[in-house]
């Protein structure tokens, strides 16, 4: 079987190893052959928005409800983790990106950085850079990956368009300022 991105990240490789473990399968040989997922493809269009701890999480609500994905966002939006989010909306599923926005405004500023990567490594490939408050949901599909910044994530603005990029570094903590502490 093949599959585009990374087969073990939303996508065929968790589907045919659900299949093969059951037992008149046992005796099919699986391997999953990694490949570029699509959260770092878009996150190399733009910098390193991933640069630093990071989560991916599906929007599709059809394998698991709302209320785990809602859970799941407010966690990582808590943490202060950089999101990557698949699946994000389809033709039946229009108003999860809307809500992941609302939600994660209740967490993060108004400016946290989002990439919008649509089709990467596709021939319709566009990358759009904006911000947490102006995030438009209608404009994202099926077709496209959110990248979220996290606190720290900074926007550069450059001629051949802006830098994105989550340092390596996250500041300081008592224990790194203190002496004798840590």
């Amino acid at each position: 079987m093949v599959s585009s991105g990374d087969p073990g990240v939303f996508a065929m490789a968790s589907a045919v190893t659900e299949v093969a473990a059951e037992p008149e399968y046992a005796d099919i040989a699986i391997r999953v052959l990694p490949g570029m997922t699509a959260a770092q493809a878009v996150a190399s269009r733009v910098g390193a928005p991933l640069g630093h701890d990071y989560c991916v999480l599906s929007l599709s609500d059809r394998l698991k409800p709302w209320e785990v994905i809602a859970q799941r966002l407010t966690a990582a939006a808590q943490a202060d983790l950089a999101i990557a989010i698949y699946n994000p909306a389809s033709k039946s599923r229009t108003w999860q990106v809307a809500a992941t926005r609302d939600l994660l405004l209740e967490h993060r500023s108004a400016d946290t950085p989002v990439v919008v990567g649509r089709d990467v490594g596709g021939p319709a490939e566009a990358i759009t850079v904006t911000t947490l408050g102006q995030l438009d949901a209608q404009t994202v599909d099926m077709r496209c990956l959110l990248l979220i910044g996290s606190s720290q994530t900074r926007t550069v603005p450059r001629p051949a368009g802006p830098l994105v990029f989550t340092p390596r570094r996250y500041p300081a903590t008592v224990s790194e300022t203190t002496p004798g502490v840590g």
